[in-house]
């Protein structure tokens, strides 16, 4: 049996390869995800409590790390986007189909009814699904009560 000489061990270094395509649109999507983010927050910040420490929360996670390329937003072709200028960015293209704040409470709003008409028809739904359980257990015992009649009154013919 040969003995093993000594195993060295090199030291990790970075790979530095050109982004192919799929890293590239993950890194784009990455950015347009994150942007997205900001922008939704800061949109919502006046009508949440606490909403612009939210805001300046997620601003700063996005400046100090929080995405995986780079710690800022962004990262190809080495134009980076701080996560500030996505905030912008995100700000004025998310407000630029929504006429003004109002307009923005007032979707809210649509969203919330929809959502409670939704939440109605479930619970309208459940209670026919319980009312139908109900009704298949009565006749259930029903026709085993039937059943072991009929079983007692053949036991005893025998």
């Amino acid at each position: 049996m040969s003995r093993i000489e000594s195993i060295t061990v090199a030291p990790t270094t970075e790979r530095k390869t050109v982004p192919g395509r799929f890293e590239a649109a993950l890194q784009g999507a990455t950015r347009a995800l994150a942007s997205g983010v900001v922008g939704a927050v800061e949109l919502a910040a006046p009508a949440v409590p606490f909403g612009n420490v939210l805001a300046g929360a997620v601003r700063a996670g996005l400046q100090g790390g929080a995405t995986p390329y780079g710690g800022m937003v962004g990262g190809v072709g080495g134009a980076r986007l701080s996560g500030a200028s996505a905030a912008g960015a995100a700000t004025s293209t998310a407000t630029g189909g929504v006429g003004s704040q109002g307009d923005l409470l007032e979707a809210t709003r649509a969203m919330q009814q929809e959502a409670q008409a939704m939440n109605l028809q479930y619970l309208q739904l459940q209670e026919r699904m319980q009312q139908e359980s109900r009704e298949f257990t009565t006749l259930s015992n029903v026709m085993r009560v039937k059943h072991d009649t009929a079983r007692a009154a053949i036991g005893n013919i025998h």
